[in-house]
């Protein structure tokens, strides 16, 4: 539970007791299962507590609502708020990756306060959440904690091209999390390490985040350097919450990081495009050749 308590059935052990109305709990299966639940439904306008720092709270109304609009009696306090799959409700970048709370849901929440709390029974209107879809990149596993990094669109030197794609590795090159920039502020979930399996499977606690962006339009991957933070840091902490205040980037030093592409269209009739990447600002020359490799522009 938000607490830490827990069931374990290997060890015959309940800490948690009764399951509380309202609440949320976080749960780990060796396969996927479905979970049948009997009982009175609950009231979908009670009232209940959520607790300065983190909670877990269940959706208790039946139909899909917006997560903005239902977290909006509290959205003064509402620090952050994160479904099972990392994505985010942040009220301070106006940014909602979670789009719709689902009834059979739960959710982890960050208050600055105690409050009492009801969801509110307005229009019920759907929120919309665009599903990352990544081209370079694969998806980091969901090891069942995580911490959350703020890349704010103001933070950038050099902005982003929608489209591309920022990749977080831990010190040992493991892929932990990846996003797609989509124009707007970025909330990047990255994974920790799964105390409850051998192998490490993700950030330990203390351990340094490192950055990638892949660019879409030339294909080219540059290192993701934030040079300064508004709050927190690249060290994982579990829950955590760094803001980004300065990116930069930086090319990679190999001899592929300098690339030459294809010409489009080819064949051509008059004019062709050819597109070329260097690492850093320098006079560059295009030298045509003919099938004899005889100089020719």
């Amino acid at each position: 539970d938000q607490n830490g308590a827990v069931y374990w059935p290997a060890f015959g052990l309940n800490n948690i007791g009764s399951i509380t109305d309202a609440a949320g709990y976080q749960v780990k299966t060796d396969a996927e299962t479905v979970l049948s639940v009997t009982g009175g439904l609950l009231d979908p306008a009670m009232s209940f507590n959520i607790s300065e720092g983190w909670n877990i709270i269940g959706y208790v109304r039946l139909d899909a609502a917006d997560a903005a609009d239902m977290m909006s009696p509290v959205v003064e306090d509402l620090v952050i708020m994160k479904d099972e799959n990392g994505s985010v409700y942040w009220p301070a970048f106006g940014l909602n990756n979670i789009g719709n709370m689902m009834a059979d849901e739960g959710y982890q929440v960050k208050m600055e306060a105690d409050v009492s709390f009801a969801y509110p029974s307005g229009s019920g209107r759907l929120g919309y959440a665009e599903p990352i879809r990544m081209v370079h990149y694969e998806v980091a596993p969901n090891t069942g904690s995580n911490m959350t990094i703020g890349l704010p669109t103001t933070a950038w030197e050099v902005m982003p091209a929608i489209g591309d794609e920022i990749a977080a590795y831990d010190e040992s090159d493991r892929l932990i999390g990846s996003t797609t920039f989509t124009g707007d502020h970025i909330a990047l979930t990255v994974w920790g390490d799964d105390l409850t399996t051998d192998a490490k499977d993700g950030l330990a606690i203390g351990e340094q985040v490192t950055f990638k962006l892949w660019n879409s339009d030339m294909n080219t991957e540059s290192t993701l350097v934030v040079t300064k933070w508004d709050a927190g840091s690249d060290v994982y902490t579990i829950d955590g919450i760094s803001i980004a205040s300065n990116i930069t980037l930086s090319a990679d030093t190999s001899a592929d990081a300098y690339k030459l592409y294809q010409n489009v269209p080819n064949p051509f009739n008059g004019t062709t495009t050819v597109k070329f990447y260097v690492p850093e600002d320098v006079e560059v020359t295009i030298g045509v050749y003919n099938m004899l490799g005889e100089y020719v522009a």
